[in-house]
């Protein structure tokens, strides 16, 4: 009998604790399981499979004096951890006619050159209950008032949401199925490696242009995914690999940006990411978004816009972008310690916008464990229609020094800056900052 108790043990235990892991067991493998513990022996699972129970609870019939006891099922305990980000910036900008030019975001606008907080992140996340996690984020960016920017410059909502307090992740994660993760509220869109990439791990300051300007973003919505065990490649000095050879997601959301604690309009953004690699040193990926956009004020780069009775529009047709956007991304890195490569091209196209493309390729060089060469070339095109200075290519190089990891470092980036038609325009930009973490 304390033979079958503690094969109820063992399940109870089994079932608590691993959870997923025995989802994948079969019965004659559990079996072998208890086996090879010594917990049953072969003659007593010929018996078991005969049906032949009671012969096994009268061999192992405890004492009349011993007592019986029941096992609880172990349950993952809830806990809560919190952490946090600072970044604290210094930027320098040629102040050229830069109205003329593409920004990658607020702090590119001259009237921000000098000192500013770039990331003040605070987070909480842990475990609630067995398969069920939450995330918690907010941000402190910049100046913390919007009115300091120009409503009539291009991407004046996208500059909007580099600064200012703000909630930037809320969302919990079940465990499904070892395969199948459900994550819900709102989180980065599962569409751009690049975008999803770890804020404190990226190698250059900022990200690649073109996932700034097209990549799609925080988003309100779910998403079914495969579990995701660590970064995707090496740009992320001294993370871990991300070694499962796929990783897919497909979700749905509202379309229309975060902290927008409702759709405004009845259309959604639908989107998949799928990710193979191939080798240990190699990774491609694809992934593709239809987004049905709405009013004016989509993330889009729309060009100057016009007051009009008091208020700034952008002067589109029924006050729609398209009604029908559709995005590609496609994504390949490579690592073979000391070099890391990536690369990505974003591709957006509608039925009432110009197609809009763009790509970075980018690099790192470790020199040492705690120094690393950075560089990375973007080009964008806003409008495939239409040549001018907005057309933009550049040209980034820089260093990391990773004073103590990833928790303290130094990070210094220069961009050269060409406009691909036109005449050029003072606008190459110096970016340096200090990240502490704790």
């Amino acid at each position: 009998m304390k033979k079958l108790y503690c094969a109820v043990f063992l399940v109870s235990f089994l079932f608590g604790t691993v959870g997923n892991c025995l989802a994948e067991l079969t019965a004659e493998e559990l079996l072998q399981v208890l086996i090879e513990k010594g917990i049953v022996t072969e003659d007593d699972i010929i018996k078991i499979r005969q049906g032949r129970i009671k012969e096994i609870e009268k061999e192992q019939a405890p004492p009349a004096d011993e007592k019986e006891f029941a096992v609880k099922s172990v349950r993952k305990p809830m806990t809560s951890n919190f952490k946090g980000r600072v970044q604290a910036r210094y930027t320098h900008i040629e102040n050229g006619d830069l109205d003329k030019v593409i920004h990658q975001n607020a702090f590119d606008d001259s009237e921000f050159d000098g000192f500013s907080m770039r990331r003040v992140r605070l987070r909480w996340y842990g475990d609630v209950y067995d398969r069920w996690k939450y995330h918690v984020q907010l941000s402190v960016d910049g100046d913390h008032n919007e009115d300091r920017l120009d409503p009539a410059t291009p991407d004046y909502e996208l500059k909007k949401q580099d600064i200012g307090v703000k909630l930037q992740d809320a969302y919990f994660v079940y465990k499904a199925h070892p395969f199948i993760n459900v994550r819900v509220g709102q989180f980065k869109s599962r569409f751009s490696p690049s975008y999803t990439t770890a804020g404190p791990k990226l190698p250059l300051c900022e990200r690649p242009l073109v996932i700034d300007k097209l990549a799609r973003k925080r988003e309100i919505g779910i998403s079914l995914e495969s579990p995701r065990r660590g970064e995707w490649d090496g740009r992320t000095q001294g993370a871990k690999i991300h070694d499962a050879p796929f990783f897919y997601a497909v979700g749905l959301y509202n379309g229309n940006s975060f902290n927008r604690m409702r759709n405004d309009n009845e259309n959604f953004m639908v989107s998949g990411m799928f990710l193979w690699r191939p080798s240990p040193h190699f990774i491609l990926g694809t992934s593709y978004a239809y987004d049905q956009t709405g009013y004016d004020y989509e993330t889009t780069v729309l060009g100057r816009a016009e007051e009009i009775d008091g208020y700034y529009a952008y002067p589109i047709a029924h006050h729609k972008v398209a009604n029908n956007l559709q995005l590609w991304d496609f994504n390949c890195a490579f690592d073979w310690k000391p070099v890391h490569l990536q690369f990505e091209y974003i591709t957006q196209d509608g039925n009432k916008s110009k197609r809009q493309y763009g790509y970075g390729i980018q690099a790192q060089v470790d020199l040492t464990d705690n120094f690393q060469l950075t560089a990375r070339y973007d080009e964008f095109d806003p409008n495939v229609d239409v040549d001018n200075t907005l057309d933009s290519r550049w040209y980034t190089i820089g260093y990391n020094w990773f004073i103590h990891g990833q928790d303290i470092k130094w990070q210094l980036n220069y961009s050269f800056r060409e406009e691909i038609h036109g005449k050029d325009v003072d606008n190459d930009i110096l970016v340096t900052h200090f990240q502490v973490l704790f």
